[in-house]
């Protein structure tokens, strides 16, 4: 009865309710903070973090669409690269469900102060990037020609940008296994700031070494796939390096204790060790790859069908026109602008979450997910309202002059007055479950909205109504797919048996 009924996590009664009902407390940096200082706490670094790579994902448009040298090739390099977005999330599919599972075992052990599973979760998780991003490379690189060239309607030339770009980019993924799996862990023992000085660091090298590789040797777009793999290679090895030395200095500091538990009982009641190297660790060990997988794996088969959807209705978007193929590119890219607070409060949910699941605090696992939601309804509700008043002002930077461009995005810009909302509310409540380790039951019901919305009604559309179809009608219908699944989301969360899913 006591999990339902309300709770104030932000006025002047948190402290004394914290003390005499709740069962557990975090550690660490978290320790002793009120639920929105702890919030703001772990989602500042990836709030900051998002808005360097949104920077980066822009440059890289930007970038590609002024070698454009005529509206109507600005226009075919837009659709090229806006294709080759929907190759790299297929081959990022394995790391995402790595990394779901890092964070949520990471975060609930840390909670529950067993540090040895926690770090021992982190090594495999490393090992296990390191293996999904190989798999990720030779995926995108087999799999492009098809999708470009044989599924995807476009002109000869954005086929001739996209198949070139993927032909150099793909072995980037072997550098990102890696750095999306430790940063994943890192989150889930509750440091973002790491994450966020790497993944800048990674932004910054993208940017620069694509503009010098652009601009001082001529490469076109061959420059940009050049200057992901350079910035990625060069962050994975700055991320080895630190794992290395905080490897060396928990050696010195440990010296006289053999475990890890019992050597951070003897700092502090609230000492949190931070996430380091143990070469054993990294060797295969299959009860953890098991229960990462459990984990990771339904979201990595979520993640896969939304991709199937979504591909099938790129190949629609497609049919319209490189004109709409480059206008929902830079929605997409208008879109993830609004999220970047959502994102970083969703990372915050689901750490948190996590946590106080593993401290036997369900109590505030449930106030952290109605705190966070309410700041991402916030944050991207406001933008709505900026989108749907100044569309052009956000659609020029990547339009390149191209007045086609301008006039197929800008209506849909105005969308997401409706949009932001409801995938704001989605988001947060996904992100939170997805923490608590409920990941199968938020696939269920991604399959099946997506399956009758994206999937089945688009398809009865193009099929009868063809003449009909418009990139407007067709991320209305994006909406309400979100709008019921947030429906069913909520009703999961009240329903609170992701509260005692183990991981």
């Amino acid at each position: 009865m006591w999990l339902n009924s309300p709770v104030s996590t932000g006025d002047g009664r948190e402290g004394k309710i914290r003390s005499v009902i709740l069962k557990g407390e975090l550690g660490g940096k978290l320790a002793g903070l009120s639920l929105p200082r702890q919030i703001v706490t772990i989602a500042l670094w990836p709030l900051l973090e998002q808005v360097m790579g949104f920077i980066c994902s822009c440059n890289t448009v930007i970038l590609s669409n002024h070698l454009g040298t005529t509206q109507e090739q600005t226009t075919q390099i837009a659709a090229g690269i806006g294709v080759t977005s929907y190759v790299m999330w297929l081959g990022f599919l394995m790391q995402g469900s790595v990394a779901m599972g890092a964070t949520a075992i990471v975060s609930r052990m840390t909670g529950a102060r067993r540090f040895v599973e926690a770090n021992n979760a982190a090594n495999q998780s490393a090992t296990m990037g390191l293996l999904a991003g190989i798999a990720s490379a030779l995926l995108m690189y087999f799999s492009t020609n098809y999708l470009v060239v044989h599924f995807m309607n476009l002109s000869s030339y954005a086929q001739d940008v996209a198949l070139r770009f993927m032909d150099i980019a793909c072995w980037s993924a072997i550098f990102s296994g890696v750095i999306f799996a430790v940063n994943a862990a890192l989150r889930g023992a509750g440091d973002t700031r790491t994450p966020f000085y790497f993944m800048v660091t990674m932004n910054g090298l993208q940017v620069a070494f694509s503009l010098v590789l652009i601009k001082c040797f001529g490469m076109d777009i061959e420059g940009l796939a050049w200057g992901m793999i350079s910035a990625m290679a060069a962050t994975a090895a700055f991320l080895v390096g630190l794992l290395v030395r905080r490897t060396m200095r928990m050696k010195r500091s440990m010296e006289g204790h053999d475990d890890l538990d019992a050597y951070a009982r003897s700092v502090s009641a609230t000492f949190v060790p931070p996430i380091f190297l143990r070469l054993h660790s990294l060797f295969p060990q299959w009860d953890m790859i098991y229960r990462i997988v459990c984990i990771g794996f339904p979201q990595a088969i979520e993640v896969c069908g939304v991709w199937l959807v979504q591909v099938y209705i790129m190949r629609i978007i497609s049919s319209l026109g490189d004109a709409s193929v480059g206008a929902h590119n830079i929605a997409v890219k208008i879109e993830s602008l609004s999220f970047l607070p959502g994102f970083a409060v969703g990372i915050a949910s689901a750490t948190l979450v996590g946590q106080y699941l593993g401290a036997r605090n369900p109590r505030m696992a449930v106030a952290t997910i109605w705190k966070c939601t309410w700041y991402a309804l916030l944050f991207m509700g406001g933008m709505g309202v900026v989108f749907y008043l100044f569309p052009e002002l956000f659609i020029y930077p990547f339009a390149a002059d191209s007045q086609a461009l301008v006039d197929a995005a800008r209506p849909v810009v105005q969308l997401f007055l409706i949009a932001e909302p409801v995938y704001a509310t989605m988001m947060l409540f996904k992100t939170s479950l997805r923490g608590a380790g409920d990941t199968r039951r938020v696939m269920y019901v991604t399959y099946t909205c997506m399956g009758v919305f994206r999937g089945l009604v688009i398809f009865l559309w193009s099929r009868y109504w063809p003449e009909h179809i418009s990139l407007v009608g067709i991320w209305s219908l994006f909406v309400l797919d979100m709008s019921v699944q947030s429906v069913i989301l909520y009703r999961m969360v009240k329903g609170m048996k992701w509260t005692r899913r183990k991981v």
